[in-house]
């Protein structure tokens, strides 16, 4: 063989390669339509007692403490743009805030920001919107579970007690079964702990 012919094969090779590697980075994530992960097959629960502290930026790019919604109960919940449980449970999510303004759902994008804007634009939100990639994930570790699978929500009372975590996709049941709790703890018929165990389905 050669060697004209030779370097032209090598050439030909390494920008093969070199493609293929380009699309294996650069390609938008897989759009997911089922959660691998249910509920009752979440991993082993090992929630911090508290809400923990940390900063996301928002829509407009301000770093945002997890913390400033203080007195009120939270639904954290971290989602993404190409996952399709994610974006079937946010309208439910807005209306349920537009009903109770005493409560604040947070979501958390672990997403890029040119799509997460983009799709705000369209949803308009009437919750606030934090958006981080590796930082997302890395407050989602935060609260002490490990999860495999988007979307994941953590539900807290109003002094910042974590009462439990959902993984998977949010049903009506499920947001129901999470005012009741919170309805009992704001008029002192529940306590932390009775109120952790509801959430988790043990009593």
């Amino acid at each position: 063989m050669s060697r004209p012919l030779l370097l032209t094969l090598v050439l030909s090779a390494a920008a093969a390669a070199g493609y293929v590697a380009y699309r294996l980075v650069s390609a938008p994530a897989p759009e997911v339509t089922e959660v691998p992960a249910a509920a009752d097959a979440a991993p082993e629960r090992r929630l911090v007692d508290e809400l923990p502290d940390f900063y996301l930026d928002d829509l407009d790019g301000q770093p945002t403490s997890i913390r400033s919604w203080p007195g009120q109960p939270l639904i954290v919940n971290f989602w993404a743009t190409w996952c399709a449980p994610c974006r079937r449970e946010i309208p439910m999510l807005k209306e349920l805030q537009a009903a109770n303004p005493w409560l604040t759902v947070v979501g958390i994008a672990l997403d890029q920001d040119d799509p997460v804007r983009q799709y705000a634009a369209e949803m308009e939100f009437n919750y606030p919107v934090l958006v981080g990639q590796a930082d997302g994930w890395e407050a989602a570790n935060r609260f002490g579970v490990e999860f495999y699978a988007l979307p994941f929500t953590v539900f807290t009372a109003g002094d910042g007690h974590v009462l439990g975590v959902h993984t998977g996709e949010l049903h009506r049941e499920h947001l129901d079964n999470l005012l009741a709790v919170l309805e009992d703890l704001r008029a002192g018929r529940a306590d932390i702990e009775e109120a952790r165990a509801r959430i988790a389905g043990r009593q």
